[in-house]
């Protein structure tokens, strides 16, 4: 019999191989871009990246409008990372000729976007984000900070109605896909899917730069309600339960999809994942408790909880990265192997690299939930990258994971 998490001789099988490699011919591009506008995109990204940098290089940093800066986009430099590294995803895949779509429902595999479409995708968001953002120095450089002020809200509204916009242009199928994706995720009444699944296990790895976001989304509503500057002050920041709310609210829905997939399917191990979802919820809880307990009683009483509900949720999730989604033996004693016999990547190294990377990107994560680092935007925006590179890594071994057990239920006749 297979020991759990090894898939025996299983890629011996010439019949199991060819599936495995079998190129997908579900994804065409959507939209053909000219070589010569791609070269006008990637040079008016560089160009607004580079006045951008100049601007900030120029401009004190304590500056009133260099902080709200940060405050409108380092959240969204995390969320077109991570979509420029799912492009990378799908174009490593594709070159393997992997047939990764495989592990996707039949309806969802002719809605996926190619590499080609997602690095356009990418391109247009990059642009549209730099754009704005070099508008906004530029206006502040001259005094023009009101106007700097309302054109980056109209960025947001333009990113929502770009996303929530019915016609077929631009994407229309992909859009529409990933929209009722999300409200699948947060309105879970339906059969999980695995792309329901992936795409929360991502959202729960943008946890922080989407409460973030909602942070900004709170000041620009606030803005047009009338709301005064003390009710701003205690509903729009970092230190607020609304806050606190938005940085749980993926970990939660994450966490029902387990219970969800228990009830329908009674897989027992569901529920050991959605107890790792729960240890996240302290860790949030006690670093937002810290604004409201006196400075004695939070370094006497409650930040050794924290640390230790940090600990537990950091170790609960490397374990679970290794041992179930990568399904690898390091916990496994008595094993010959830290991997498993049938890896689809050729470089073991890779493998033994990732568990490593995993590991310290996990402690600097679960740090990451902290409230406390609401004022370090540089670290805060530094450990949201990392996470998505985590993320990024993460995903490859785990789509190899669903791949080999398609293949184990089409090929059960290959055994150790």
């Amino acid at each position: 019999m297979l020991r759990e998490g090894s898939y025996g001789s299983l890629l011996d099988s010439k019949e199991a191989r060819r599936e495995l490699y079998k190129q997908p011919h579900e994804l065409t591009p959507g939209w053909k871009m000219k070589p010569q506008t791609l070269r006008l995109v990637v040079v008016s990204e560089a160009f607004t990246f580079l006045v951008t940098l100049l601007c900030l290089w120029y401009m004190p940093r304590d500056d009133e409008y260099v902080v709200i800066f940060r405050v409108f986009y380092f959240p969204l430099l995390p969320l077109v990372a991570m979509l420029w590294l799912w492009g990378v995803n799908v174009q490593v895949w594709t070159q393997f000729r992997m047939n990764y779509l495989k592990v996707f429902e039949v309806d969802d595999r002719v809605v996926l976007p190619c590499h080609d479409d997602v690095f356009k995708m990418a391109h247009f968001s990059s642009l549209i984000i730099l754009g704005s953002s070099s508008f906004f120095l530029f206006c502040t450089l001259f005094e023009f900070e009101i106007l700097a002020v309302r054109q980056a809200e109209a960025l947001f509204f333009t990113l929502v109605i770009l996303m929530i916009f019915p016609g077929n242009r631009v994407f229309g199928k992909q859009r529409r896909f990933f929209v009722s994706t999300l409200w699948r995720i947060a309105l879970p009444f339906w059969e999980v899917s695995f792309a329901d699944f992936l795409l929360a296990d991502v959202v729960t790895s943008l946890a922080r730069p989407l409460a973030d976001t909602a942070v900004v989304g709170c000041r620009i509503a606030s803005n047009y309600t009338g709301l005064g500057k003390s009710e701003l002050s205690e509903l729009c920041n970092a230190r607020s339960w609304m806050y606190a709310v938005a940085l749980a609210l993926p970990y939660l829905w994450r966490l029902i999809q387990c219970v969800k997939i228990y009830v329908s399917k009674g897989e027992k191990a569901q529920l050991a994942n959605a107890l790792k979802y729960f240890t996240a919820f302290p860790v949030i809880y006690f670093s937002n408790l810290k604004f409201r307990t006196s400075r004695e009683n939070w370094l006497g009483f409650y930040k050794p909880i924290w640390i230790a509900c940090a600990i537990v949720n950091s170790g609960f999730s490397f374990y679970w990265d290794i041992a179930r989604d990568w399904e690898f033996q390091l916990f496994n004693v008595g094993s010959n192997t830290i991997l498993r016999n049938d890896l689809v990547y050729s470089d073991k190294r890779g493998y033994k690299l990732a568990i490593v990377l995993n590991f310290l990107l996990r402690i600097s994560w679960t740090c990451k939930l902290s409230a406390q680092l609401r004022h370090m935007y540089g670290l805060s925006l530094l450990l949201s990258l990392l996470e998505v590179f985590r993320r990024f890594q993460w995903m490859f071994i785990r789509i190899e994971v669903a791949l080999l057990k398609d293949l184990k239920k089409a090929y059960p006749e290959q055994r150790v």
